[in-house]
């Protein structure tokens, strides 16, 4: 008989195997970056179980049985579910297609699928962005600019362990001003600053006339896909201007950036879509179906 799975939380010790596990298996959904998992694992209570070539990670905030899809190996997401369905009627979360067929091939007519249309990443063209040609762009242009013109001088800074305190005391006077929905956030992104140098966060620190107005955070999903998990600005004026200067500032191998999700906020979603992503990347949520 199978033998349930243990769960623990994420230690920065498991960095290198999950993603080793991860890039082996090319997962490039920003969600399983151990940056990720790691900045986000209080609020989402996210918990691991990890084989050889496998991972599976708990998602308590979602239910009793939720997870993300396993990542990893054929043999080995196909070993991990099969030990929940011993004891356990999984939901399942962030399937891409290939993770719907693997369920459906796997597990014919054992799970139902409901596309989550509030949690697909948005994928940004990093070359489109940062030339931001033609009449498409015209808006994104204009704000662009209005952004810049909040201040006469900038001063934009890469992260360094120099100023990463300068941005933990941005993040929590953003924190400030923001409802207490956004509180979720300001705590993820205080974990990944806390831990910047062994998460391997990459960003921008920006000083507009000597004070210090934003901050804007992520990590490299692959040497192609850059994930923004972050990104604070105290003058909303300035939100296209900062993306855009991280666009600028990426290293040349970045072709894509992705900006995360929408969580199907109306605001939200009009912002990202205002920037004119290159695709959208469908997600669902698979659950077992028993009697």
């Amino acid at each position: 008989m199978l033998q349930p799975l243990s769960f623990a939380p994420l230690s920065l010790s498991q960095k290198q195997q999950v993603e080793a596990i991860r890039t082996a298996s090319a997962n490039t959904l920003y969600v399983y970056t151990f940056t990720s998992l790691f900045a986000w694992q209080e609020d989402e209570q996210y918990e691991i179980c990890l084989l050889d070539d496998a991972f599976l990670v708990k998602n308590g905030a979602e239910g009793e049985h939720a997870y993300l899809f396993p990542c990893g190996s054929e043999s080995g997401k196909k070993q991990l579910i099969d030990a929940l369905l011993a004891y356990s009627h999984p939901v399942f979360y962030t399937l891409t297609e290939d993770d719907k067929l693997f369920l459906e091939r796997e597990y014919p007519g054992q799970f139902v699928f409901e596309e989550c249309r509030s949690e697909f990443p948005y994928l940004y063209d990093r070359q489109e962005q940062t030339l931001l040609s033609g009449k498409r762009y015209k808006r994104l242009r204009h704000r662009i600019n209005q952004g810049r013109a909040v201040a006469r001088h900038w001063d934009i800074q890469p992260l360094s362990e120099e100023n990463i305190a300068r941005a933990l005391r941005l993040n929590q006077r953003w924190a400030e001003q923001q409802s207490g929905d956004a509180l979720a956030d300001t705590r993820a992104a205080q974990e990944a600053l806390n831990h910047f140098s062994d998460l391997s966060v990459w960003g921008l620190l920006f000083e507009a006339d000597g004070e210090d107005i934003a901050y804007v955070a992520g990590c490299f999903v692959s040497e192609e896909i850059f994930d923004i998990s972050f990104c604070k600005v105290l003058d909303n004026r300035c939100d296209c201007f900062v993306k855009w200067s991280l666009y600028s500032a990426l290293p040349p191998a970045v072709k894509i950036v992705d900006s995360e999700e929408d969580l199907g906020l109306e605001g939200l979603r009009k912002h990202k879509m205002l920037r004119i992503p290159k695709e959208l990347t469908r997600v669902w949520k698979g659950s077992y179906i028993h009697e």
